[in-house]
């Protein structure tokens, strides 16, 4: 079986540009035939020695750079073999799926190269780089070929042994769920490369590897907590605002992204009756919510409070965190003693919702699930609804 010898090849051309430095470049040579492949590294002839095929010690990052060119061939020689012992066909031409991109020498370039490249909403992709760099953290070099069932076997004991330090905060471990998430981002990865045939399907290494969701206790309001929360007298403006924008999320069962991203242009009007009709920030899922008749219309009633004339959006901007640590006051002030956020609000939504009587369907498509399953973990969690199913019931 031919195998195809890798040269590395110093100012080729015998030219030198304006700087003085001349390209690195990859002879592959395969059955009489050769191609050339950019390392998109440069140096100064005085800096490079054709005997040993590397970067001289005079060169700053020699070491780095020398590093580089052999994992190169590294990963060029293991996509060649790669091919030939799973029986498929391999040329010259086939490298240049590796070379097209030059990032694609590592997996951690190659992911961070789909990610700034990809069409993903702001808040999803720095989900994606912070899986990046915990990957990054984890191991900085990555080849296509390490990606195997140990692999995710030890990043999997990594992050379970990872101890994060936050200033003002005390150490904590990681959650299953953030890890489980890890997980899931990788694997659209690993995925996205043996579609670009940068892996083979032979080494998809999910088909061993398994890491489950855990299902979580979600915090929700009970109606009379609502009750609560709408009847506290708040006098500091700041707060009151925050205050609103907590209702809203609870009467309209919005993501805090998609409350904040609320412009003008969402609320329409259909029959002389309200309805919000939004792509969410992080699903892209388009949802349609009566607001007219949720609540008995209060939804409306907030963005009328707060419409300006000169803004887009229908509430000014606040930061989450900011918004958060302003709902802890309003939660105390209420004599609520649950460990509340602004998230609270939409599992609030869902669990009064069905409380009150409404279809697991009409739940769904007001949230805006994807899957109806989704939605039916609430049907689970609130004790209320369970008694309210059985009072329906003549025993």
């Amino acid at each position: 079986m031919d195998k195809t010898r890798y040269i590395i090849r110093f100012n080729r051309k015998n030219r030198t540009d304006k700087q003085g430095l001349a390209p690195i470049q990859i002879e592959c040579y395969l059955k009489g035939k050769r191609k050339f492949f950019d390392t998109k590294i440069k140096a100064k002839p005085q800096d490079w020695n054709e005997k040993r095929k590397e970067l001289t010690a005079n060169h700053p990052n020699a070491t780095k750079l020398n590093k580089r060119i052999s994992e190169i061939i590294r990963d060029l020689e293991n996509y060649e073999l790669d091919r030939l012992n799973t029986g498929k066909s391999f040329s010259l031409n086939m490298l240049e799926n590796v070379f097209k991109n030059n990032s694609f020498n590592t997996f951690n370039d190659f992911m961070l190269l789909e990610i700034e490249n990809s069409n993903l909403n702001q808040r999803t992709k720095l989900a994606h780089l912070t899986t990046l760099h915990r990957l990054n953290n984890f191991k900085k070099t990555i080849h296509f070929t390490d990606i195997t069932f140990e692999f995710l076997h030890d990043f999997e004991r990594y992050c379970k042994r990872l101890t994060i330090k936050e200033k003002g905060k005390s150490p904590r471990k990681l959650a299953h769920n953030t890890i489980w998430k890890y997980f899931k981002n990788l694997k659209t990865y690993v995925n996205l490369a043996i579609n670009k045939e940068l892996l083979t399907v032979d080494q998809y290494p999910f088909r061993k590897f398994k890491f489950t969701q855990k299902e979580t206790d979600k915090t929700y309001l009970l109606p009379h907590e609502i009750e609560l929360i709408e009847n506290l007298k708040v006098e500091d403006a700041h707060l009151k605002y925050i205050h609103d924008l907590f209702l809203f999320a609870v009467y309209t069962g919005l993501r805090y992204s998609d409350v904040m991203s609320l412009e003008k242009t969402n609320i329409v009007f259909i029959d002389n009756k309200s309805w919000i009709i939004k792509t969410m920030e992080k699903t892209e899922e388009k949802i349609r919510i009566p607001i007219h008749t949720l609540f008995n219309g209060k939804p409306m009633d907030l963005i009328r409070k707060y419409w300006d004339l000169g803004r887009t959006e229908c509430f000014p901007y606040l930061t989450n965190q900011y918004v958060n640590r302003g709902l802890k006051v309003i939660i105390k002030k209420a004599g609520i003693s649950k460990p509340v956020s602004f998230h609270t609000a939409r599992h609030t939504t869902a669990t009064y919702l069905l409380y009150k009587g409404a279809n697991m369907t009409t739940v769904q498509k007001i949230l805006g699930h994807k899957k109806i399953t989704t939605t039916q973990i609430y049907g689970h969690i609130m004790d209320m609804t369970i008694e309210n199913d059985l009072k329906a019931i003549n025993f």
